[in-house]
C-alpha cells in the first residue's frame, strides 16, 4: 500500500494544485488580454485535459483499479518527469555566469594598475 498512498499524495497535494495554479495563470493571461491566442488556447486545453487525467487516475486509485506495482511504476515515472521539469526550469537560470573578460574593460585603470 506504500506507493499507492504515496501516488495519491503526490496527485492530490502537488500535481493537480500545479497544474490548476497553471490554468489560472493562464486565465490570468487572457483575461489581462481580453482574448486568448492560439498558443494559449493550446496550452489551456493541454493543462486542462492533464488535470482531467491526474483526477482519472486518482479515482482509479481510490476505487481500487491499479496495484501496488502499476502505483509504484506510476509513481517513479511522474516523480522523474516532475523533477525533469524542474530540471528544465534550472536550465533558464544559471547561478553561475560566465564571466567575459571583456566586461571588465570599462574598469580598467591603466596607469592606476602600478599602484597595487
Amino acid at each position: 500500500m506504500a506507493y499507492i498512498t504515496q501516488l495519491k499524495h503526490l496527485i492530490q497535494n502537488e500535481l493537480i494544485p500545479d497544474v490548476e495554479e497553471h490554468i489560472d495563470d493562464i486565465f490570468e493571461s487572457i483575461a489581462s488580454q481580453n482574448d486568448a491566442s492560439p498558443q494559449e488556447r493550446a496550452q489551456l486545453e493541454d493543462m486542462q485535459a492533464l488535470r482531467d487525467e491526474y483526477k482519472d487516475l486518482l479515482g482509479e486509485l481510490n476505487s481500487g483499479e491499479i496495484d501496488e506495482e502499476e502505483a509504484e511504476q506510476l509513481y517513479t515515472e511522474l516523480t522523474s518527469m516532475r523533477e525533469g521539469d524542474d530540471e528544465e526550469d534550472d536550465l533558464y537560470y544559471d547561478d553561475e555566469e560566465e564571466e567575459d573578460e571583456d566586461d571588465y574593460d570599462e574598469f580598467d585603470l591603466d596607469d592606476e594598475d602600478d599602484q597595487y
